[in-house]
C-alpha cells in the first residue's frame, strides 16, 4: 500500500515560495517605480519646458509631482507598518 504525503514535496515547497517572492518583489517595484516615474516626469518637463507652460499647466505639473510624492510615501509608511517587530510576530503564530 501507498503512502500519501501529508505534505507536498520540499522542492515543490521551494518553487512557490520563489514565486510568491518573485511576485512580491514585482509588486512592489511597480508600486514604488509608478509615482516615481510621474514625479520624475512632472518634475522634469516642468524643468525643461518650463518658460512654454501656461501658469496652469505648471500647477498641474505641481501638483502631480505632490500627489504622487504622497502616493508614494504612504505606500512607504504601510510597507514600514507591515515589517514592524509586533506585526511580525502576529504574522509567525
Amino acid at each position: 500500500m501507498k503512502k500519501t504525503a501529508a505534505f507536498p514535496p520540499a522542492d515543490n515547497l521551494e518553487q512557490e515560495r520563489e514565486a510568491l517572492r518573485l511576485k512580491v518583489f514585482s509588486d512592489v517595484a511597480h508600486d514604488l517605480k509608478t509615482p516615481l516615474s510621474c514625479i520624475i516626469g512632472s518634475l522634469g518637463t516642468l524643468e525643461s519646458m518650463s518658460e512654454r507652460l501656461t501658469t496652469e499647466q505648471r500647477e498641474t505639473l505641481i501638483n502631480i509631482a505632490l500627489t504622487e510624492a504622497q502616493r508614494l510615501n504612504d505606500f512607504i509608511t504601510e510597507m514600514l507598518e507591515k515589517v514592524k517587530p509586533q506585526n511580525m510576530r502576529h504574522l509567525s503564530q
